[in-house]
């Protein structure tokens, strides 16, 4: 079964690469009309450029300002999302709670949970006066099983996606909409590989799979939760780690 995601309006943050670029193209191929968000514009801008009828924005979640712009401007000129990906995020590796400082805390937090939420508040009540929409926010085996790499801040912050996650879909299930959280463990992106340059097969031995996971694991996942299939699924969190943990 082919799915099929003609005359939706999806939001990507995050998408200038990475899982984003990835999980965008592949909403682009489903039909969807696709917005990549991004602090980075020009790597948005040239992602967007790949893709059948994609559009880039700039977007730095950490600046309140910054999202409620990016809220009304997709309101105004797209009449809302229909999709709403909430990848963008920051990474800390950090060993220890004594190595974190306040501001670092408040920047990982700021991004990876504020700024989703913030855009869910400025773009759900659309959702809501169309009497639809799909949420989809990109937590972590952080979450799951507490940072061992990935500092502390990082993992409390996609813990708290997972909460934000449940309410969403309590609140906006009478109005057909969903709210879905995914957890990916370790995925080859440019940040994992650098860190674990050197180490993957101590990597890949602890997982049931034998490998690591790709862009594309996730974003195969992100479009099933997006789609119609999944219609009757809301407030769940979807481990994506090849059996790494299995809550």
């Amino acid at each position: 079964m082919r799915i099929d995601l003609s005359g939706r309006t999806a939001l990507v943050t995050g998408g200038a690469g990475g899982i984003g670029r990835v999980t965008a193209a592949f909403l682009a191929e489903a039909g969807a009309r696709v917005i990549i968000a991004d602090i980075n514009l020009p790597g948005a801008e040239a992602a967007a450029a790949d893709l059948r009828d994609a559009s880039a924005l700039r977007c730095d979640l950490a600046d309140p300002s910054s999202v409620a712009e990016t809220c009304a401007r997709i309101e105004a000129d797209y009449g809302g999302a229909d999709i709403v990906f909430n990848n963008a995020g920051i990474i800390a590796y950090r060993q220890g709670i004594g190595a974190v400082t306040t501001e670092e805390w408040d920047l990982v937090v700021d991004v990876n949970l504020r700024g989703p939420f913030l855009l869910c508040q400025g773009l759900m009540e659309g959702m809501k006066r169309r009497r639809g929409g799909r949420i989809i926010n990109s937590s972590s085996l952080a979450a799951r099983v507490g940072g061992i790499e990935a500092g502390i801040h990082y993992s409390a912050s996609k813990a708290g996606l997972l909460g934000l996650t449940r309410t969403l879909a309590k609140e906006g299930g009478p109005f057909g909409i969903t709210a879905n959280a995914i957890a990916p463990g370790i995925i080859e992106t440019d940040p994992v590989r650098k860190q674990i340059s050197g180490h993957e097969d101590s990597y890949v031995t602890g997982i049931p799979l034998q490998r690591l996971g790709k862009p594309e694991d996730v974003a195969n996942a992100v479009l099933f939760l997006a789609s119609p299939l999944a219609a009757y699924i809301t407030g769940i969190v979807l481990d994506i780690n090849g059996g790494l943990y299995m809550g």
